[in-house]
């Protein structure tokens, strides 16, 4: 095997890696996460793994998996609207409303209320429009 095929491979392999690491991430929202976790889930030292994850990747390991938890955050709430924002946050892993509020506030730009807001309201303009 050519060292370019070798590459490839080893790129592939990296790439399963994080989506294997998007799949746990999933199965433990409501669990603090941290390097060590997925680490070990991905069967690598935590220094490996996070130089791989940073290789791959254009964001940090804590970045991915903040993101990762606010954007599944944000379809919940946007299909579960009787579902309280506490109850959301708390459901996604954070402590309270409040830091889970600015966690959202920082990556939409809105609050949750608001975010869950616009999007009721775009879904109700949308459904006038057809």
């Amino acid at each position: 095997m050519t060292k370019q095929t070798n590459e490839a491979i080893s790129k592939q392999t990296y790439i399963r890696l994080i989506n294997k690491t998007e799949d746990y991430i999933e199965q433990h929202l409501k669990e603090p996460l941290s390097l060590k976790d997925l680490a070990n889930n991905a069967h690598l030292s935590e220094f490996h793994f996070h130089r791989i994850f940073k290789l791959y990747s254009t964001e940090t390991v804590n970045e991915f998996v903040t993101r990762f938890k606010i954007e599944r955050a944000a379809i919940f709430l946007c299909v579960s609207p009787k579902t309280s924002i506490t109850t959301v946050a708390l459901d996604y892993g954070y402590n309270d409303s409040s830091s889970f509020s600015r966690t959202f506030k920082r990556h939409f730009g809105v609050s949750p209320l608001n975010y869950r807001k616009q999007q009721e309201s775009s879904r109700t303009a949308h459904w006038f429009m057809e």
